[in-house]
């Protein structure tokens, strides 16, 4: 887990036992995770990434990105706002 991370009520970082995600996720500087999101396997969330309520996330989010559903968006100020660095 890296540096400035805010994670909201209700959020499950989760391993995967078997298969191609077998492992852990890696979670990067500057993340976001609203509330209710699920983030399993052995995958990346890179930096600056926001990940909006109730979102599944099993595969790599790249920096710079606001994932909404299933959709990975592309923004250089994703979190801005959300992550407050003293």
């Amino acid at each position: 887990m890296g540096d400035n991370v805010s994670i909201l009520n209700n959020v499950l970082i989760g391993a995967e036992s078997r298969g191609k995600r077998k492992g852990v996720p890696t979670i990067e500087n500057k993340v976001y995770l609203a509330a209710n999101v699920v983030i399993v396997g052995n995958i990346k969330i890179g930096n600056n990434v926001l990940i909006s309520a109730n979102s599944f996330v099993n595969y790599d989010v790249p920096d710079n990105s606001i994932v909404v559903g299933n959709k990975i968006i592309p923004s250089t100020n994703a979190t801005e706002g959300y992550i407050k660095i003293p």
